[in-house]
């Protein structure tokens, strides 16, 4: 004789097997889908006189944010290509170096002026030095912080990064000075050096980026040098001893804690190529060796780099049409650098 008080409960329990499966078949798919999100080798940038100098790719939000040189705004584009609106600040000039915390949800930004820009003016042409906060996942403002005063001279704010406290490193490359600003907005100098001191009319510090062994490497534009600056002793700066001299050094894309890419650009029309180097060393940066470089490049004026998975992309500014106003860019592009 069958016990029908046993039917209900194997249906019950047959429902809940099935919930269980498709909520466990939709959490693989998800998961399969940011796995299978492929970008390609050539990402273009369809916004005529966008001229972008600084790109971080975001892991929470899956898109590369570009920052627009000229026009002083940001945007976010995904691996199709498709551009969006992402901060229209009306206190953006020039928007150059970025950083990501995502442990704080910011997106830290470096706004300067160099004179060519859309927003530039004579009061802060060659002066402007400023970091602001953005929230990484609404654009919304957070904070704002003025640099210049910090020092006399001329000023422009370039590189930035972020360590693991919140705290910010960011480059002036008219001045020789690298600023520090605490994870509550304290700004402060934290390195001063005649090394740093670029020729009039030159750019100096450029590209930076932090080392989880508690230091920052910076590099000098015009001359292609490497510096290593400890934090808990920021006086005693050393130089990277390079098996080979790079031309210039624009940003800097710390890959692992002993892999450095590093971008040569060429402004000034030097018989030199832009590139972008692989760096390696077995010292922990008291020198280092060129071990790849890559002249492949689909576009000029190379900048800035950024890690999207396990590949490196640049980003290519065409400062060249920017400055002669010859020739106007509609289309730009970032490009995978294949080693």
């Amino acid at each position: 004789m069958k016990n029908n008080f046993f039917y209900p409960l194997n249906s019950l329990y047959r429902l809940l097997t099935l919930s269980l499966f498709i909520a466990f078949f939709v959490s693989c798919k998800n998961d399969s889908d940011d796995l299978l999100t492929v970008w390609p080798d050539t990402i273009l940038l369809n916004e005529a006189s966008l001229y972008p100098e600084g790109i971080v790719y975001s892991e929470s939000l899956k898109k590369l944010i570009v920052g627009s040189y000229y026009k002083g705004k940001i945007v976010t584009v995904d691996a199709e290509g498709n551009i969006a609106n992402f901060i229209s600040d009306p206190t953006l000039v020039s928007v150059v170096g970025m950083s990501i915390d995502e442990s704080k949800n910011w997106l830290v930004v470096c706004n300067s002026d160099g004179g060519i820009s859309l927003n530039s003016n004579a009061t802060t042409s060659g002066r402007l030095a400023q970091v602001i906060v953005y929230d990484l996942t609404t654009g919304a403002k957070l904070r704002t912080t003025d640099l210049s005063g910090l020092y006399q001279g001329g000023h422009f704010a370039n590189d930035i990064r972020t360590d693991n406290n919140g705290t910010c490193y960011i480059t002036d490359s008219f001045s020789p000075i690298v600023y520090k600003i605490s994870a509550s907005g304290t700004a402060s100098i934290l390195a001063n050096n005649t090394s740093f001191i670029p020729p009039q009319g030159a750019f100096g510090l450029n590209g930076l980026v932090f080392h989880p062994n508690n230091y920052i490497i910076v590099g000098m534009a015009y001359n292609g040098k490497l510096y290593k600056i400890p934090l808990d002793n920021p006086q005693n700066i050393t130089e990277i001893t390079l098996n080979t001299p790079v031309n210039s050094i624009d940003g800097l894309l710390l890959v692992d804690n002993n892999t450095i890419v590093l971008v040569s650009n060429n402004f000034t029309g030097a018989p030199f190529n832009e590139a972008v180097y692989k760096l390696t060393t077995t010292n922990n940066w008291t020198s280092a060796t060129v071990t790849s470089t890559f002249t492949n490049l689909v576009g000029t004026y190379p900048t800035t780099v950024t890690k999207i998975n396990t590949d490196v992309y640049v980003n290519f500014a065409y400062f060249q049409n920017l400055a002669s106003g010859v020739n106007p860019i509609t289309t730009f592009k970032i490009q995978k650098v294949n080693f």
